[in-house]
């Protein structure tokens, strides 16, 4: 094979584009400590041995990573059951192997060995998305690392997952697919410092809202099938809110007291006018919703009546049955994280906690404990203005007030010492960056590449955005690096891995075409 077909396939915007993302990374780590970034070109390299070594295993075979998705993937959740077992505690979490001056965090290789299973699955033929048992099959494929990530714990590993939403998305799924996880974080935040009974009141209101809007500027018979559907659902949804605050309010104050022993405010919580209020509001919005229940179902009555095949289409129905069994699993979804929230939120080691916290009450009040870091990130990121100190000149960096700034923190070092315009174009190098690998993933010619190559693109996406939004204060402080920048071997194998995996896919897919 002449060497000119043996580089066609191979995508160099995405080499190119990761290599310049990689080196910049790699000087702002050695910048903060020199030792760590000499250490991040060694773990780099060590991760394009794994690529190459894969290579040469893969051999010409187009179809190895499908083949051999369900050994990757039991593999990691064999590491990530091993690490319960026998893993180093750091920071409260029992997420990492040790080995000797290596330490090895498997969850970084579950979210490749879960994309790569799930890819497998749906690119089987014959697999309806519409079916339960076929989505049972993906939810059980997801919830067993999120379960053994979650006993580590591991809360920002969780949220990565999440962005396996967008693939499913793509692939044909529900909306709410991707709308689940966002709408299930944001009712998980604010359940925390409000009453889980007026939450879920509010959401179903906005909800409401939003459903009649779209009937109210829709033109289209499936969408007004799907919002019938969700309406159908709400309403539901609606009564058993009503059902819970009349049943929980008819005990007496003690056992209604006791009944919610697990809640940090329970008195709070369980109180009479809790209750009162849910029933008065909660009827509002039931009655709401049953008004255009009634009236588009005389009208579908109507419709069929007149019509010579006297029965609703059966396209039609299956939209309404999909929307009304989706819209009810997901509104009691959001109940139950609303519910369990402040139980878990209690359980949460202090310091977890408190970066919760930080987010509704300010970086000050905490300054001395989990708000410290945050409070000097956004100082080095304020002091750099628009073009920086100038590289390795960070008086923030060089004092060491944030503590471990080679990790998760690092865009705060890119921020004193590029400023605003180096830290603007690194977010538009992510964005093409990651924009790329969207684009080549859209161009794949079956369903397994495709999935794999959204996956890639969304877990990147994920890391990127949480990670920056983190350091700025716009999201709570977790465990989430920065991918090419935050120092440590697990994460930079992890994401070297990740994308070399679907490079070599997409080569492979580009071969067979020559």
């Amino acid at each position: 094979m002449s060497q000119n077909r043996l580089l066609q396939g191979i995508d160099w915007t995405v080499i190119i584009l990761g290599l310049i993302l990689l080196i910049f990374g790699i000087m702002n780590v050695y910048s903060v400590d020199s030792e760590r970034g000499i250490k991040q070109i060694i773990w780099f390299s060590l991760g394009l041995g794994m690529i190459l070594g894969m290579i040469v295993v893969s051999g010409n075979n187009r179809n190895f990573f499908e083949t051999y998705s369900p050994v990757i993937y039991i593999i990691s959740v064999l590491l990530l059951v091993g690490v319960l077992l026998v893993g180093k505690e750091i920071n409260g979490a029992k997420a990492w192997y040790s080995f000797g001056p290596v330490s090895l965090q498997p969850a970084e290789f579950a979210k490749i060995g879960t994309s790569l299973l799930i890819a497998n699955l749906i690119n089987h033929s014959g697999t309806n998305l519409r079916d339960i048992s076929f989505l049972g099959r993906i939810a059980l494929i997801v919830i067993i690392p999120i379960s053994l990530i979650l006993m580590q714990p591991d809360l920002g590993s969780v949220i990565i997952f999440c962005s396996l939403s967008i693939p499913l998305y793509r692939e044909g799924f529900h909306p709410m697919i991707i709308l689940s996880p966002i709408i299930a974080l944001v009712i998980f935040l604010i359940s925390i410092v409000q009453i889980p009974f007026y939450v879920l009141l509010v959401f179903g209101f906005i909800v409401l809202v939003i459903v009649l809007l779209i009937l109210s500027f829709n033109y289209n018979k499936e969408i007004e099938d799907a919002c019938y559907g969700s309406l159908i659902g709400l309403f539901i949804f609606f009564l058993l809110l009503i059902g819970s605050a009349y049943i929980i309010g008819q005990l007496d104050e003690e056992t209604r007291l006791g009944f919610g022993h697990l809640f940090p405010n329970r008195a709070l919580y369980f109180s009479e006018p809790i209750f009162f209020n849910t029933l008065i509001f909660g009827g509002f919005g039931a009655l709401i919703t049953l008004i255009p229940v009634v009236i588009m179902k005389l009208s579908y009555e109507k419709e069929t009546s007149s019509s010579p095949f006297k029965l609703q289409s059966g396209v039609a129905a299956n939209v309404m049955t999909v929307s009304i069994i989706t819209s009810i699993v997901v509104l009691l979804f959001t109940s139950t994280i609303s519910f369990i929230s402040p139980i878990i939120f209690e359980k949460l080691p202090k310091h977890q906690k408190e970066r919760v916290m930080v987010l509704y009450e300010g970086e000050a009040k905490y300054r001395d404990t989990s708000g410290y870091n945050l409070l000097y990130s956004k100082t080095a990121i304020g002091s750099g203005e628009l073009f920086g100190k100038g590289y390795n000149e960070g008086t923030i960096k060089r004092g060491r007030f944030v503590p471990e700034q080679w990790t998760d923190y690092i865009f705060c070092t890119v921020g004193e010492e590029w400023g605003f315009v180096g830290s603007v174009g690194v977010v538009i190098l992510y964005a093409l960056f990651i924009g790329r690998i969207f684009y080549l993933a859209e161009n794949q010619k079956n369903k397994f590449a495709r999935f794999y190559g959204y996956s890639v693109a969304s877990i990147l996406f994920f890391h990127y955005f949480i990670n920056i939004a983190m350091v700025m204060g716009l999201f709570p402080t977790v465990g989430i690096p920065l991918p090419f920048f935050s120092y440590g071997g697990s994460s930079l194998w992890g994401f070297t891995i990740l994308i070399g995996i679907f490079l070599i896919i997409n080569y492979r897919q580009n071969q067979s075409l020559i």
